[in-house]
């Protein structure tokens, strides 16, 4: 064949690598734990008492020794690891025109995310140690939470500025994976509109059983990023 003639010829496109024994053993690692971290606030999320404004000592001391705990061990540490196993999955997404989109908002996503298990697991300290009937009797444990619901309003801040920064980037980072094709179109459409949709009408101001939806598809959402994720992660298209 002559030059000219491989010259003229359309090459196919090159098959994504395969992924390394390491590698593979890394993200596939890592797509459990996002799971698991999914799980853990799913629970906590469903276990914990209702929350309008105001941390109720009664709900607190109905859960017993139990309420720092899940707040410790599960609710802190869900949100925290999903987040930053999202954001790192949506770095393995980061290709072609959405790339610098992707790394954006994995950055914020990550940090957000982090910030905001912080926060809420810092809030419910005070309130766990004043329901501890060792800690403080019922009487001067009422007080306290009289005291420390009316002082709340200093972590809206926090709250409040992590979870705009986790929607704004995974907003972002959903706009890079549908310039780069890096996810099903249908998808990366569905969860810009989910985003929108969650920070336009905050699950606070909606009923329980919507609360609870949209809660669960934001997990779906999660998952389906981490899924992608990996795929890319292993050279899969």
């Amino acid at each position: 064949m002559t030059a000219s003639e491989l010259a003229g010829t359309a090459l196919p496109p090159p098959a994504p690598a395969a992924a390394s024994a390491p590698r593979r053993t890394a993200v596939v690692g890592l797509f459990v734990l996002l799971l698991v971290s999914l799980a853990a606030r799913t629970c906590f999320a469903f276990w914990e008492p209702p929350f309008d404004g105001t941390v109720r000592y009664d709900d607190v001391r109905a859960l017993g020794g139990a309420y720092w705990p899940m707040n410790l061990y599960l609710g802190g540490p869900g949100y925290a690891i999903s987040w930053v196993a999202t954001a790192i999955f949506l770095v393995l997404l980061a290709r072609g025109r959405g790339r610098a989109l992707n790394l954006i908002g994995a950055l914020l996503s990550g940090v957000g995310g982090i910030l905001f298990a912080l926060t809420i697991t810092a809030e419910a300290l005070p309130f766990a140690f004043a329901a501890d009937p060792m800690v403080l009797p019922e009487s001067e444990g009422r007080e306290l939470f009289d005291i420390l619901n009316a002082h709340l309003g200093l972590l809206v801040p926090a709250i409040a500025g992590t979870q705009i920064a986790i929607s704004a980037g995974v907003l972002t980072a959903l706009i890079g994976t549908l310039l780069s094709k890096a996810m099903p179109r249908w998808l990366s459409i569905a969860g810009i509109v989910y985003v929108i949709m969650f920070v336009a009408l905050p699950v606070e101001t909606s009923g329980p059983v919507a609360a609870a939806i949209a809660y669960l598809l934001q997990v779906t959402l999660v998952a389906a990023i981490g899924w992608f994720g990996l795929r890319a992660a292993l050279g899969r298209s």
